[in-house]
């Protein structure tokens, strides 16, 4: 299965991202860690597709091509905004599923405890 590419703006800012999967289908949203990038999950990305899911691994913010944030802000507490802006900026539901890895575990900690009711599953590596 192939990845497309997208763009969206969650939480005032322009991410850019990969996706594969139905659109209909629930979202698997995947977190990338430093020095990573969208990239990392490029072959995780059509397997979750193929299980029904609608993946999508953004850039994160500081990541080229997604947009450096106005307020310059990184910490982590803007990274979990990111990922419950993403959930809903993607159309996520209580089905969602989301998967982070180093810097992308911190914010996916965050949104599971900030927001439990959007997951389904939480996975960090």
């Amino acid at each position: 299965m192939e990845l497309s590419e997208g763009r969206i703006t969650a939480n005032e800012v322009d991410f850019a991202y990969l996706a594969a999967g139905p659109e209909d289908g629930p979202l698997a949203l995947c977190l990338h860690g430093f020095p990573d990038t969208a990239w990392s999950w490029r072959y995780l990305l059509p397997e979750l597709a193929g299980a029904g899911f609608r993946a999508v691994a953004p850039f994160m913010r500081r990541y080229a091509p997604t947009a450096v944030p106005a307020d310059g802000r990184f910490q982590t507490g803007a990274l979990v905004a990111d990922a419950l802006g993403l959930h809903d900026a993607l159309g996520g539901d209580e089905r969602a599923v989301i998967i982070g890895h180093d810097w992308g575990a911190s914010a996916t900690y965050g949104a599971a405890v900030r927001a439990p009711d959007r997951w389904r599953r939480v996975v960090t590596a």
